[in-house]
């Protein structure tokens, strides 16, 4: 069977996307990701402290695949090679859900075997490090794993991407990409204000207005807080340090949290114009 090949803003990854799907893992994991989950549990959980590695063990049979002492592989002593084998077959066969179950359980297991709360931090570290790495839309917060966009959220997402104006789309495309692949937060919450800007600019018939222009427009047709509310986003991203400052390259320093935010924040607005105005609401 061939590799699968995988180039970091690649060819294939340049094409663009069609659904937000496509570029976060949100109800599946691919094999790549699999295979770094299982790397890094084998570094830092088996190739760390003996006593811990003995007790991890003991712990994943009887607690998380609920068998007894008598099942772990032995002869003269643990079969490492075999546990190691069925761990590897867990991480690329099982569902990705379940794939979420089994980190967890090497996190419970850190617990049991007492005095390893360092090696149970970095792991952690370490498995957040590759769902940021590989788009994976969970993080593990207080020992459990957590969506960082939930199901309403990722429905508006899609609602966006499925807008029937183009420069709306290409904005918010361009917002996704630059958030999850390339990590350029900066531009990444440029575009999605651009999402924003397009829209206003389609429903005022303005093509050349700015957003806090096109906002000024819209004033008595939408909610006032909502007016109000990008009206100051805009100026955040818009100041003399801002986001649009210096041709739209960024001299921020902007996290993924706050690009999140404003993906989001901007999907649900875009969709709020897509519904008022197609409805020719007043």
């Amino acid at each position: 069977m061939a590799n699968a090949i995988y180039v970091k803003n690649g060819f294939s990854q340049r094409k663009g996307i069609e659904k937000f799907s496509d570029i976060v893992q949100i109800d599946s994991l691919n094999m790549r990701t699999r295979n770094k989950l299982y790397n890094i549990t084998m570094e830092d959980v088996f190739n760390t402290d003996t006593q811990l590695r003995d007790e991890v063990i003991k712990y994943l049979y009887t607690e998380v695949f609920s068998k007894t002492y008598d099942d772990i592989p032995t002869d003269f002593g643990i079969l490492y090679s075999n546990v190691y084998s069925e761990i590897k077959n867990l991480f690329q066969t099982i569902e990705y859900n379940k794939v979420y179950d089994l980190i967890e359980g090497f996190i419970c297991a850190f617990n049991y075997a007492h005095h390893y709360e360092y090696y149970k931090r970095q792991y952690i570290r370490d498995i957040n490090d590759v769902f940021k790495e590989e788009n994976v839309n969970y993080r593990i917060i207080n020992d459990e794993i957590t969506d960082i966009i939930d199901e309403n959220q990722i429905e508006s997402i899609e609602e966006t991407l499925q807008n029937k104006n183009k420069p709306v789309v290409s904005h918010y495309s361009k917002a996704i990409q630059l958030l999850y692949s390339v990590k350029d937060y900066d531009n990444s919450i440029k575009e999605s204000i651009s999402t924003v800007e397009a829209m206003c600019q389609i429903i005022t018939g303005n093509d050349k207005a700015i957003l806090s222009d096109a906002l000024k427009l819209l004033k008595g047709k939408i909610h006032p807080a909502l007016n109000g509310a990008f009206d100051k986003l805009y100026g955040y991203t818009s100041d003399a340090n801002g986001i649009r400052h210096a041709n739209g390259l960024g001299e921020g320093d902007s996290t993924f949290e706050e690009a999140k935010y404003m993906l989001i924040s901007c999907s649900a607005f875009v969709n709020y114009l897509k519904e008022k105005f197609d409805n020719k609401e007043d």
